[in-house]
């Protein structure tokens, strides 16, 4: 092969490859340049994270219960914001899981019949009527959608004061009552005891809630709206909860690719390889 045949292809491969340089060069500022023209502001609502509080029956007698040990663990795991006023007032949806434990005076256990729900003095469930209750609690798990309206003072959210309204939907997952003691022998038990009436209570709830919160941390509050068992089945019962909320909080913005550009861009890039 002559020297001129040889700086021939070279000239053709180099020129080939400064041009292939360039495309590949043009794709990367129109792949940013879409991203840059396509920012969207991620609005922050004041749902997704964690809830942990406490629980009152609101009742008296028998129906009263040891607020203190009575929680309720919040998973938020889901929101989104549907802003009417950029940051500052929105609706806001989304997802999550919500645990009860309602802890009760140890002297009662809860006795079910197919239309009535009680608690009751003794362990009928047991049946060793010496046994010594240490521990008798109803324990709940509801999957919730909340629908609030959401306040924000700022829009950074790290320096903002935020209020949230509105209401909290669920639907009832699994319920049991846990007893745990001695029996008259000395043995230990923890009988998880479930009931094929779910002891009564509602397969949907339906909560108002307020929420506040600067930043990530805040307080809510919220309080049952059709009551925590079947109204039949017992005199309506609406418990309370108050607790602290650890918020999520997105910052940064959003980054749209302009998919139908980019793969002009990538096919004419290419084009010189087929």
């Amino acid at each position: 092969m002559s020297i001129y045949k040889i700086l021939f292809s070279a000239l053709i491969i180099l020129n080939y490859n400064l041009s292939f340089s360039q495309k590949i060069k043009t794709t990367l500022n129109s792949r940013v340049d879409s991203m840059t023209s396509n920012k969207k502001n991620l609005y922050n609502g004041q749902w997704q994270g964690f809830d942990i509080g406490f629980m009152s029956t609101n009742k008296s007698a028998q129906w009263s219960n040891k607020v203190l040990q009575s929680t309720s663990l919040g998973l938020n795991v889901f929101e989104y914001k549907i802003p009417l006023f950029k940051q500052f007032i929105g609706i806001t949806t989304g997802f999550g899981f919500n645990f009860k434990t309602f802890t009760f005076d140890d002297d009662y256990s809860f006795l079910s019949t197919d239309s009535t729900i009680d608690l009751v003095t003794g362990n009928p469930s047991l049946y060793d009527a010496f046994a010594t209750v240490k521990s008798s609690t109803l324990n709940l798990g509801f999957f919730q959608i909340p629908l609030f309206l959401d306040f924000s003072t700022k829009k950074n959210q790290k320096k903002s004061i935020s209020i949230a309204v509105g209401v909290v939907g669920g639907i009832r997952l699994f319920t049991n009552h846990r007893l745990q003691g001695k029996y008259s022998n000395g043995d230990k038990f923890n009988n998880v005891i479930r009931d094929n009436k779910f002891f009564h209570a509602n397969l949907l709830s339906l909560d108002g809630m307020v929420r506040v919160a600067y930043g990530a941390y805040g307080l809510f509050g919220s309080y049952s709206l059709n009551g925590l068992f079947k109204k039949d089945a017992v005199e309506k019962i609406s418990p309370i909860s108050i607790g602290l909320s650890f918020n999520v909080q997105k910052t940064g913005t959003k980054k749209k690719w302009k998919d139908n550009e980019d793969k002009d861009i990538i096919e004419s890039s290419f084009s010189g390889l087929k």
